[in-house]
């Protein structure tokens, strides 16, 4: 059992000679910058779908609006859940 914790354990580091790098920590920082990302771009859809629904006079424009208030509460929320789970792994 000591050795497949072993095997598990150095699946992903890499030696050369003395140094050993590790690439969990490498692998974390582009996704934590893909989730940053996304949570800019639905802030950016708020604004976006808030400036038009201002503009413009429609029946659907409250809907509209409380519709991507919830896509932007849910994602800021799912980011942090997944970024919580990427920092504790």
């Amino acid at each position: 059992m000591e050795e497949i914790n072993e095997i598990l354990n150095n699946l992903y580091s890499i030696q050369i000679g003395t140094i050993e790098f590790n690439l969990i920590p490498l692998l974390k920082i582009p996704v934590i910058l893909l989730l940053i990302g996304n949570l800019f771009s639905a802030l950016i859809l708020y604004l976006r779908v808030r400036i038009l629904t201002d503009t413009f006079i429609m029946e659907g424009n409250k809907t509209i609006k409380s519709i991507v208030v919830l896509y932007l509460i849910a994602t800021f929320l799912l980011t942090l859940l997944a970024m919580l789970f990427l920092i504790l792994s």
